[in-house]
């Protein structure tokens, strides 16, 4: 039997390091070996993943997980810039449980607003002198990581019996067509139920509707864009779903108070 000393230290690494990046159409990375257990969330473009004998393909808004000892050969989308970003953890020896865990769970995740949000903290506090900010981005990269384990576990749950594949089928569909226009009944028609029963099953699962989802990401992806990128917020507004930029602007100041340029400039910390 482990001690609690043990399985803190076991829980608890070594290193933490986040970062963030664009890359240009037809980039690639690799191959390499993974040496960390490493999260990487996808905003915008695609990953195709070469892992091992395998190969996968990331759509954006997707949050994945990777394991040490892997090898690894990334090519990014061919029309479009890939904006990712990644937090490394380093662990003396990564406890087995954690790893069992996320080897459960659905691969890649959606990428949520709550995660986002993680990460964000992480890249900010990345440049902070505070004395004591590598200990608390160990923290934040823990955070990641039981957030990540939290919400597939959430998709996995049989909380929602059967149904529960609709509402992530729902949700897979809505990331890989955010830029298009969607209706409940068209995302409904998609995974085969009633308007009525998908509202029920996202307001069981989720805790919100459909389409307030829909909204939702739209803005999270927004911002993320305005934080990560130097597009024309027209072209933002337009990759994100957004009838206009006026309609962008709008829901943004509606959801967070800012405008669509004084998110940019508080995010690249310049003076207005």
């Amino acid at each position: 039997m482990r001690s609690n000393n043990e399985e803190a230290r076991l829980l608890w690494p070594v290193e933490v390091t986040v970062g963030d990046v664009v890359y240009p159409p037809g980039s690639s990375l690799g191959p390499r070996i993974q040496p960390w257990l490493q999260f990487v969330f996808v905003y915008t473009g695609q990953i195709t993943l070469q892992l091992d004998e395998y190969v996968y393909c990331i759509p954006a808004n997707s949050a994945f997980v990777l394991y040490p000892g892997h090898q690894e050969y990334f090519v990014f989308a061919d029309d479009c810039e890939t904006v990712h970003s990644w937090v490394h953890l380093d662990f003396v020896k990564p406890d087995h449980m954690l790893i069992e865990r996320l080897q459960k769970l659905t691969w890649p995740l959606p990428l949520s607003p709550a995660m986002q949000q993680h990460m964000h903290d992480a890249l900010v506090l990345k440049e902070s002198t505070f004395p004591t900010a590598s200990e608390i981005l160990k923290s934040l990269g823990m955070q990641i990581c039981w957030r990540y384990i939290g919400e597939g576990e959430q998709l996995a749950s049989k909380n929602g019996g059967l149904t529960h594949s609709a509402v992530e089928q729902a949700v897979q569909y809505i990331y890989e067509h955010i830029a298009e226009p969607l209706t409940l009944s068209k995302v409904a028609d998609v995974v085969a139920i009633s308007p009525a029963h998908l509202i029920r099953l996202f307001q069981v699962q989720l805790q919100k509707t459909p389409m307030a989802y829909v909204w939702e990401q739209r803005i999270a992806m927004g911002i993320k864009l305005l934080e990560q990128t130097g597009l024309p917020v027209g072209t933002i507004a337009e990759r994100c779903g957004f009838q206009s930029r006026f309609h962008f602007s709008r829901r943004i100041h509606q959801a967070i108070g800012y405008t669509p340029l004084e998110i940019r400039h508080r995010s690249w910390r310049i003076e207005t």
